[in-house]
């Protein structure tokens, strides 16, 4: 009996690290959710990472006969990186007939070629499994929560959880020395994207990668990404480790219960019921009046008999 209680005290923390876990996808889903809908902040990153000069310096020697690309304004240009953003969320925007124009309005041509219509495509279908997968964690991240607030269990400590990030993101930064980063995002196209499907694009060919500076602006994205997703931990973490303390019991409460625990483990002590009659003394109630002239009455009875 020992052994089972002793491995129940080991697995009783394994809900609560489960959810730790889950809150991590969760996080991810919201910092995914909020950049998607500011267009991930183009406009941003189109003044740090200077990609105006970098478009009139490539859009001019484009070898697909765009080359008048060059001539766009900015705002063109936030009008398709925000075209190519809500299609990869699944918005249905015809991406094959996208078009950009001159500062006057007048259309110049086609934005993009049948090789990014279809790597868009890909794109689109990655970002909806992955987000679907987020919600099926925001979905069990629900049960554990209700399964440790019905079972009166917390969440790992401040510390633990603080060490278990450290430990995430150093292996992260270590893999990004080691490898470079360029090598990682190459590595994870060729696992994620067919082999026979094309997902390179070099400048003078694609108007897509010049628009958005690749790969350069996703960098910039992710680091923007996993910092958001850090915040949101932290505040889905400091949410629940406080709803779950509203479950725990008091310290009054444990001192009850432990007393409780001390009293029933003396072998033959009981515990003695008082009546309200007495003030809780314990002791037998006493006859009444009534009961004393009842009994006077029957012995009068038997001694005229």
């Amino acid at each position: 009996m020992a052994f089972f209680t002793l491995n129940f005290e080991r697995w009783r923390t394994l809900p609560g690290w489960l959810l730790a876990g889950c809150l991590l996808p969760v996080a991810l889903l919201l910092g995914w959710l909020l950049l998607a809908r500011v267009d991930f902040l183009y406009p941003v990153w189109y003044r740090i990472l200077a990609i105006e000069d970098h478009i009139a310096h490539y859009a001019p020697q484009n070898r697909q006969g765009r080359a008048d690309f060059a001539v766009t304004t900015p705002a063109e240009h936030r009008r398709l990186f925000g075209l190519i953003a809500r299609a990869i969320q699944g918005q249905d925007e015809p991406l094959a007939e996208a078009v950009y124009h001159d500062a006057t309005g007048q259309e110049l041509g086609k934005f993009l070629r049948a090789e990014e219509v279809g790597h868009l495509k890909d794109v689109e279908r990655l970002v909806a499994a992955l987000t679907a997968a987020g919600w099926w964690f925001t979905a069990a991240a629900l049960l554990l929560g209700l399964l440790l607030w019905w079972r009166r269990l917390s969440l790992p400590p401040p510390g633990g959880v603080a060490l278990a990030w450290l430990l995430l993101l150093g292996a992260g930064g270590l893999l990004l020395w080691w490898q470079g980063p360029q090598e990682i995002f190459d590595r994870l196209h060729e696992w994620v994207f067919p082999p026979d499907y094309p997902w390179f694009f070099y400048y003078q060919d694609s108007l897509m990668t010049t628009t958005m500076k690749a790969p350069q602006i996703f960098a910039a994205i992710a680091a923007l990404w996993t910092a958001l997703a850090l915040l949101f931990y932290a505040l889905l973490y400091a949410g629940a480790r406080r709803l779950l303390a509203r479950s725990q019991p008091s310290e009054a409460s444990k001192k009850i219960s432990a007393y409780q625990a001390a009293q029933n483990a003396v072998p033959g002590k009981r515990l003695i019921k008082r009546t309200a009659d007495e003030g809780g003394s314990g002791k037998p109630e006493k006859p009444t009046r009534a009961r004393q002239q009842k009994k006077k009455s029957r012995a009068r009875r038997g001694r005229r008999a």
